[in-house]
């Protein structure tokens, strides 16, 4: 059984995804923004579109819905928490969604609003505005830092390293070139920078795990004595015990670079 997996950049750095069984010719739609562009793949490999998935309620991932859902009869699901209109099934963290003989497990990781969601099938996970390649979504359009800090702690931080990172836009250079603000010395930025420049050169995206994420993601890395002590040259007075104001630390300075 194979599965199907393809990720489709919509206008700018959006990216939606189609996850599904090859065998049954059956497939989920992630964020569908590029609305047209998912439904003609689909017709041409002759793909039912059984679900509509939103990772969280913000336009730039749900405009493309209703187009996808009339077109199809798929049925929107997502964490009712965001009032995503027309909803036609709501997730808890932990529900299942079958696709074919594949399942997508919903991981709930408020923060970046009250209802994103994660999605994960086999060993990938769809992370929306969640969790970027080396940075992770602002707060303030309906989020909390106290939250997202708690999603990256409960869920993410557990996942296994081999689990391969899908996220909703791709902001990798910019994610990157402000990691390296925080940890100059750290070579894992650098030598991740040269890849995504050379996935740009290519016209393709950069790829990243949960495990490469743990290197060079300041937001994975509020633990590490390594970015601690970088912040606490130019900040003294933060605690060097408190993982949570560093967290706090790095997403305040992100704002405002």
């Amino acid at each position: 059984m194979a599965l199907i997996f393809e990720a489709i950049r919509g206008g700018g750095d959006n990216l939606a995804y189609i996850v599904g069984c090859s065998i049954e010719r059956v497939v989920a739609v992630v964020d569908p923004i590029s609305a047209h562009t998912i439904l003609e793949f689909c017709a041409q490999k002759k793909l039912q579109i059984l679900y509509v998935l939103n990772t969280h309620g913000h336009s730039d991932h749900t405009a493309g819905n209703e187009v996808v859902a009339n077109a199809t009869g798929a049925a929107v699901l997502a964490h009712p928490a965001d009032r995503i209109a027309n909803l036609d099934r709501p997730l808890a963290d932990g529900d299942i969604i079958p696709v074919g003989r594949f399942e997508l497990r919903a991981l709930h990781t408020p923060g970046h609003t009250m209802g994103s969601l994660c999605f994960r099938i086999n060993n990938k996970i769809i992370s929306g505005d969640t969790l970027f390649l080396a940075g992770a979504g602002n707060t303030r359009f309906g989020g909390s830092v106290d939250e997202l800090f708690s999603s990256y702690e409960r869920k993410l931080r557990t996942l296994p390293d081999r689990v391969e990172v899908f996220p909703g836009h791709d902001y990798a250079e910019n994610n990157l070139r402000f990691a390296r603000t925080l940890e100059p010395d750290n070579p894992f930025i650098d030598q991740k920078l040269r890849q995504t420049r050379d996935a740009l050169r290519a016209n393709t995206i950069a790829r990243s795990t949960i495990g490469e994420e743990r290197r060079y993601n300041p937001f994975f890395r509020c633990h590490e004595p390594e970015l601690i002590e970088s912040l606490r040259a130019e900040f003294p007075d933060l605690a060097p015990d408190q993982p949570h104001e560093v967290f706090r630390l790095v997403r305040e300075l992100r704002n405002s670079w």
